[in-house]
């Protein structure tokens, strides 16, 4: 359980870092330990209803850094799109190791003309409604911001570097939950793979559950679904429970030094507060 816990926090704050990455991708370098100190304070706000204040106290923590608005704000979608791939190329890799995705393909058989209904009604509707939509404000904002990223000239080299480390990080951060299982006694019952799998579809599908704060509640019964044929429901149920209040524990060491000590801004962004404030 300490490994465990050890894992879950070196992951907290080395992905916490890698922002910092994609806005070298962008031609905007910060230094790792500021990004780490920006990511994990404005993250902490996610929790929060709305899950975009956040968001919006990294691009407020962004401008005092000197880094253009324009820049920040698609630093997050860039951001967030490396992180998806991430967690889906570990999740799809897990599963298929471990063979948890033979499961998944069968359950997914029987949807198959439900699913393709579904997608039919999105089709109509969204046809039905995109001249509506496309006369909003908001809907012009984002096209634009969306054809910016289109036409950015982003550093693909570090920009693979990014999402290669996030792999790794999602890796660790899934065998941080295969090390609780086996503190729980299943570490013959659950291999590594199928831990790793389960954590991160688990994270795919909190991240896409909209309006329910960090997930919570639906990551745990993914993975707790995607685990119950190779151990018991309550059982899974109750690891993906303590493993998510490990994180939350994670969580709050990685935050307690910066809110103890803050961090000082370079020189240049305090000239720059310095300026707006006369």
């Amino acid at each position: 359980m300490a490994l465990a816990l050890a894992l879950c926090l070196s992951y907290w704050f080395l992905n916490a870092g890698a922002w910092s990455w994609i806005l070298e991708a962008l031609g905007h370098p910060i230094t790792f330990l500021t990004g780490m100190r920006v990511w994990l304070t404005s993250e902490s706000l996610r929790w929060l209803p709305g899950s975009i204040w956040g968001f919006c106290s990294r691009l407020d923590a962004a401008r005092r850094l000197r880094v253009p608005i324009a820049i920040a704000s698609i630093s997050l979608p860039v951001e967030l799109s490396v992180v998806i791939v991430s967690w889906g190329i570990v999740a799809l890799s897990g599963l298929a190791v471990s063979g948890l995705g033979i499961r998944l393909v069968k359950l997914g058989a029987r949807w198959i003309f439900p699913s393709l209904a579904g997608m039919v009604v999105v089709l109509v509707a969204g046809t039905i409604l995109w001249p509506i939509l496309s006369r909003r404000s908001w809907c012009d904002a984002g096209l634009e911001s969306f054809k910016r990223v289109l036409k950015l000239d982003l550093r693909r080299t570090v920009l693979i570097r990014s999402l290669v480390v996030y792999v790794v990080l999602n890796c660790a951060h899934g065998l941080g939950f295969w090390l609780m299982l086996a503190g729980m006694g299943y570490q013959q019952t659950v291999s590594p793979a199928a831990a790793i799998g389960a954590n991160a579809a688990g994270w795919l599908l909190g991240f896409f559950a909209i309006g329910v704060p960090g997930g919570i509640g639906v990551r745990e019964a993914g993975s707790a679904l995607l685990l119950s044929p190779i151990m018991p429901w309550h059982e899974a149920v109750l690891a993906a429970g303590l493993w998510r209040v490990l994180q939350i524990v994670a969580e709050l060491m990685a935050l307690l030094p910066w809110l103890i000590f803050g961090g000082r801004e370079p020189k240049a962004a305090l000239d720059s507060l310095a300026e707006e404030g006369s």
